[in-house]
């Protein structure tokens, strides 16, 4: 997308820093969507067929480069979370979302949907479950914004956590003319913050084992 740092740039919607968002699912993309606007509608992660969904680094820049774009041209930039929390998040969303129609993850649903959240973290290092093809829910978050030496790629890097704050520092930097939504929830649908409170401690390892590249890279903690 185009990004507009100018009025005249705002006038023009082909005109503005090239940037392209990297989706990590329930990382804040709504809240992300929300301050692009109409911009990030017209991104080819979005406009082309091939490039939508939540793909990673690697998967857009083999995409860019079969269209002869190179992905080096834009500004990349993601959001990640804890993962601690992003697996609370998906298993209330997953969980909830009847016949997967929304999460478009079906087979999850029916997985996890009488589960309490301690069977869901047990589910997930339970090989013989059938799984989709993305299974986003057992990866880790930095899939999506490593390249192929585990390094992370992304110019930026922003967390849900401090998420309007990180949006604040990224206007900044680039001179950008984003609505960042003021003193809204980026997690709106949830009753607490602390997700530590769903987790027991042999539950709260679990996590930490499935996300040991995570932990490095990103410096996330139980707390």
């Amino acid at each position: 997308m185009k990004v507009p740092r100018n009025f005249l740039e705002k006038l023009v919607p082909t005109a503005g820093l090239p940037m392209i968002f990297v989706h990590t699912p329930k990382c804040g993309g709504s809240f992300v969507e929300q301050a692009f606007g109409k911009r990030l509608q017209k991104s080819p992660t979005l406009a082309w067929r091939e490039a939508r969904g939540h793909k990673t680094y690697l998967e857009y820049r083999d995409i860019f480069e079969k269209r002869g774009v190179r992905l080096s041209d834009f500004v990349v930039f993601t959001v990640v979370r804890n993962p601690w929390d992003w697996h609370l998040s998906w298993y209330n969303y997953v969980s909830k979302d009847i016949d997967g129609r929304k999460s478009g993850m079906p087979l999850e649903h029916r997985q996890i949907k009488d589960l309490t959240f301690s069977d869901y973290v047990k589910w997930l290092d339970d090989q013989e479950q059938p799984r989709s093809e993305n299974d986003y829910a057992r990866r880790q978050v930095s899939d999506w914004v490593i390249d192929e030496n585990g390094k992370i790629a992304a110019n930026e890097v922003l967390r849900q956590e401090t998420l309007q704050d990180d949006l604040l520092a990224l206007k900044q930097k680039y001179r950008l003319m984003i609505n960042i939504p003021i003193g809204e929830r980026v997690n709106a649908s949830r009753e607490t913050d602390d997700y530590r409170k769903a987790y027991t401690t042999e539950d709260a390892e679990r996590i930490a084992r499935r996300h040991q590249r995570d932990l490095g890279l990103l410096g996330y903690r139980f707390e």
